[in-house]
């Protein structure tokens, strides 16, 4: 099977895995948005939010460690295991102490409990992501795929139950560490059965190093991305918190799935290519191809969203639903932005990495510093959108100094992207109207998809998976190497 081949089947099963998982976080968010109170909402994303900031260093990059690795062993295996398990002890106790600390900040008293019952997870929750990445690394994403699934939905279950028989908001938090308790032991069994050489053992320092790295970097770009919904909470309250956090979550769920997705599918396919003195530029051009075409998806969601979230969460969520949009524009942004960071990722550019974050992180902050003048839900979320762009406009011109790819056609494809998905979610937007209507979302929407369908050979994420051989059809002969606007530089 070719490279190109496998990075497609990879895709298939992690997209696979992520639609069956979107599917379950909405169903489950549309019951306890009916069971549990705007404020009750509000407080949970706040606290999930800490405690996955300082989760980063419980799982300290070990997961993207075994992902890269240019020869997965067993002893390579055995020290991240090592290393997840004292990283996420003692990240489990940090919260557990600190926990107050949030409650005095936000003014919120039952955020403590929230907390010391989220960071339980990280006890186990390191090794399960090692294992899984270790089945990824081997190929195995079937059984990756499923015991993550299985893991969400044992977890989704007990928060369920709990929140139905007590009824305390401390039940949206049980989830998590129900959920990583379970995806450890569904992994465990296909990981062990794995047929790894035994190898030598890595220093630790390597492991260190790079891991720490990654999670510096990871709390960099967690810390900016949940700047905007800190700020709501601090100048809002509780309940506008909630509101924002569940049309967050709308959007959230799928993004965070499709960049885990790519990155579980690429990542593999560039520690192949390092391995064997392979250049980068043929798998990143479809990875920045695959990113691009996730505009056309969330203009269909800035479309349909509004009408979806009031559906998915029943009476009371009006206020919602109307950021949905805007939010939707800034997930997108987010998987361009993450793209580009798996590519200089691969390619050990460091320095690019943080002086990318470092752009967003100042211009995310200067933006919530206007926006928290006049206090505005959609203001903050513009915010964190432009701190984005900037992001990502960093990262375009990098790749143009040093010749990466052509940055200019990779703009391009999102200008082409960007233009289809404005038209869904103009059509969308127009045909929901006022009272969020989704049969006359998807109504005024019909025509552009059509129209796209008819120009689909202008869309270069058409021509992409053309030339991978995804379609069909007979490609043309451009598209058989690579998409004619993603083209690297010679």
């Amino acid at each position: 099977m070719t490279t190109a081949r496998r990075a497609a089947a990879a895709l298939g099963w992690n997209y696979g895995g992520a639609a069956a998982s979107v599917v379950l976080q909405l169903g489950y968010t549309a019951w306890t948005a009916r069971t549990a109170a705007h404020g009750d909402f509000g407080q949970y994303a706040i606290a999930l939010t800490l405690a996955q900031l300082l989760g980063l260093f419980a799982t300290a990059g070990l997961a993207t460690c075994v992902l890269r690795a240019e020869r997965l062993t067993r002893a390579l295996l055995r020290a991240t295991l090592g290393l997840g398990l004292a990283t996420g002890t003692a990240c489990c106790l940090l919260l557990m102490a600190l926990a107050p600390l949030g409650s005095d900040l936000w003014n919120m008293p039952q955020l403590t409990d929230t907390l010391r019952l989220l960071g339980l997870q990280y006890l186990v929750l390191p090794a399960g992501s090692v294992l899984l990445s270790a089945l990824r690394r081997a190929g195995d994403h079937r059984y990756a795929v499923g015991a993550e699934l299985a893991g969400q939905v044992v977890g989704c279950a007990a928060s369920a139950a709990c929140l139905l028989r007590s009824g305390s908001p401390l039940a949206l938090a049980l989830s998590a560490p129900v959920a990583a308790l379970a995806t450890l032991l569904f992994a465990a069994l296909p990981a062990h059965r794995l047929p790894l050489p035994a190898g030598e053992k890595p220093a630790a320092s390597s492991l260190v190093g790079l891991s720490g790295f990654l999670s510096g970097f990871a709390l960099l770009r967690s810390a900016a991305g949940s700047a905007p919904l800190w700020t709501a909470g601090l100048v809002l309250g509780p309940a506008a918190a909630g509101l924002y956090s569940r049309a967050q979550l709308l959007c959230d769920v799928p993004l965070n799935f499709v960049v885990r997705g790519l990155n579980q599918a690429a990542v593999p396919v560039f520690a192949q290519h390092q391995e064997e003195n392979r250049p980068l530029a043929r798998p990143a051009q479809y990875l920045l191809c695959a990113a691009s075409a996730g505009l056309l998806a969330f203009g269909a969601l800035a479309g349909a969203g509004p009408a979806l979230l009031s559906l998915l969460l029943g009476p009371g969520w009006q206020d919602a639903a109307a950021l949905v949009p805007a939010l939707a524009l800034c997930a997108a942004l987010q998987l361009l932005y993450a793209a580009g960071c798996s590519l200089d990722l691969a390619r050990g550019a460091r320095r690019d990495l943080v002086r990318t974050q470092l752009v967003l992180i100042a211009t995310t902050a200067a933006a919530l510093a206007l926006a928290a003048r006049h206090p505005d839900p959609v203001l903050i979320t513009t915010a964190a959108s432009a701190g984005l762009a900037a992001g990502h406009g960093v990262q375009l011109l990098s790749w143009h100094r040093q010749h990466t790819l052509d940055a200019a056609a990779v703009l391009r494809a999102h200008l082409a992207h960007g233009a289809a998905g404005t038209a869904l979610t103009a059509a969308g937007l127009w045909g929901g109207g006022a009272n969020h209507s989704l049969p006359g979302a998807l109504l005024a929407m019909a025509p552009v998809l059509l129209a796209g369908l008819l120009l689909r050979d202008r869309l270069p994420a058409y021509r992409a998976a053309a030339g991978l051989g995804l379609l069909k059809r007979t490609p043309t002969p451009a598209a058989t190497t690579a998409p004619p606007a993603l083209a690297p530089r010679p």
